[in-house]
């Protein structure tokens, strides 16, 4: 990408930023804006081939304490949702944390994490996922069918 592109993906993910994400709160995409500050930054199209690795992408955090998450292994969701945890599919709010997600909702933020794809992240690349404005963006730029929700982005960011 150029540094036209890059600074456009940064603010596009700053107006992003600035809305309610999940319904929760507001958000930061780290994952994103990691790959963006790496050397070397692509823009990549995605489609149903790629297989999403089952990591954390999401977390609710409140003043660097995570109250919430998505997570990928049933039996630790199904042991959550035991403990009283509410469970909605991969997201995960923790009952012990659920206070600061009523008394301290201006201070919470929910956090994209980077795509753990290991034939990537091996060789010391970050992934980060666009939020829906910036894949608008990167799919226009790669000249991609913007309407064609089985096709989406990826940033990839290596040093």
């Amino acid at each position: 990408m150029s540094h036209e592109e890059v600074a456009e993906v940064l603010r596009l993910e700053g107006e992003a930023e600035k809305k309610v994400m999940m319904g929760l709160c507001k958000g930061i995409n780290l994952g994103l804006r990691e790959a963006l500050k790496r050397r070397y930054v692509f823009a990549c199209a995605t489609d149903l081939n790629l297989t999403w690795p089952e990591c954390s992408y999401i977390k609710l955090v409140c003043d660097g304490e995570v109250v919430g998450e998505d997570l990928y292994d049933k039996a630790t969701l199904e042991n959550l949702k035991k403990k009283g945890n509410v469970v909605a599919g991969n997201l995960v709010l923790y009952k012990d944390k659920t206070k600061a997600l009523k008394e301290r909702r201006d201070e919470m933020r929910v956090h994209m994490l980077p795509m753990e794809i290991p034939e990537l992240t091996i060789c010391g690349a970050v992934v980060g996922v666009p939020s829906p404005p910036t894949d608008i963006y990167l799919k226009t730029r790669l000249e991609i069918d913007t309407e064609d929700n089985r096709l989406g982005t990826v940033v990839v960011g290596v040093d």
